[in-house]
């Protein structure tokens, strides 16, 4: 049974918010760079500049590059051991170690798969990832075997219309958003919930629900209640990250880090 919730993010007069969240300021890091990744469980940065993938901490700095597999699309940091490097170009994804050496050779969909035109690609538990497929269908695929382990029905069959534009993942859940709203699939390709979403220009899940931007304002939407994110968001804000009750927020030069109270 398909289990739908309904919310739309239409900000007017009428609308009844719930009580502030606090934040608290932790931190304001210089970067110049061409994309703000990240920051990991180790408080480890990433970021692209140039096409390269660059880890940064207080010790050290590493990068990672290959120019024989085009634009660097995405990129996981999930899980600080496991990082994948997706390359939509060339329908193939590398797998890198904490030290950003290459714990696979290049994956090759196309060769591997069935899938000549993987659009989005996610961590999962051990050796798997989540590929969304050109056949509109979510998989589960076993990088070291080569294998698919499950797949789920077309997109459209849990909600008409659905046109995917990114996914984000954990290792329990699987979230794909659409500009209209967002499906959720457990571990084991179940589909759990859709929830209608609109007017947003960032989205990502937390705890039981979604921290989203819309007309400057970063919010938590939960239980169907809106709760507004008290914090100050600078104007030529150009990226956010969360990870578990932190926010990070990139304005081209300054990484501005709060917790969440």
């Amino acid at each position: 049974m398909k289990t739908k919730i309904f919310f739309l993010f239409i900000f007017c007069t009428n609308i009844s918010f719930s009580q502030e969240i606090q934040t608290e300021f932790v931190s304001k890091t210089p970067l110049k760079t061409d994309q703000f990744i990240g920051v990991d469980e180790l408080e480890n940065i990433f970021y692209i500049n140039d096409n390269t993938l660059y880890k940064k901490n207080e010790i050290e700095l590493l990068n990672y590059s290959n120019v024989n597999l085009g634009i660097l699309t995405t990129v996981s940091i999930q899980n600080p051991f496991k990082i994948v490097l997706f390359y939509k170009n060339f329908n193939s994804a590398i797998i890198l170690d904490n030290k950003l050496n290459e714990l696979t050779d290049k994956i090759d969909f196309t060769k591997e798969t069935q899938f000549n035109n993987v659009q989005f690609v996610g961590t999962s538990s051990e050796n798997n990832l989540w590929l969304l497929a050109d056949d509109n269908k979510l998989h589960l695929f076993d990088f070291q075997n080569h294998l698919d382990k499950l797949e789920t029905q077309a997109l459209n069959f849990y909600e008409k219309s659905f046109i995917p534009t990114s996914i984000k993942s954990t290792y329990k859940n699987i979230w794909i958003f659409s500009s209209n709203g967002a499906m959720q699939f457990n571990e084991y390709g179940s589909f759990i919930k859709y929830t209608q979403l609109k007017n947003y220009e960032f989205i990502s899940p937390y705890k039981k629900g979604f921290i989203f931007l819309s007309n400057g304002t970063l919010s938590y939407f939960t239980n169907g209640k809106v709760f507004p994110i008290q914090m100050e968001l600078n104007v030529q804000l150009k990226s956010i990250f969360i990870n578990r009750g932190s926010i990070y927020t990139f304005n081209g030069e300054f990484i501005y880090h709060y917790n969440i109270l």
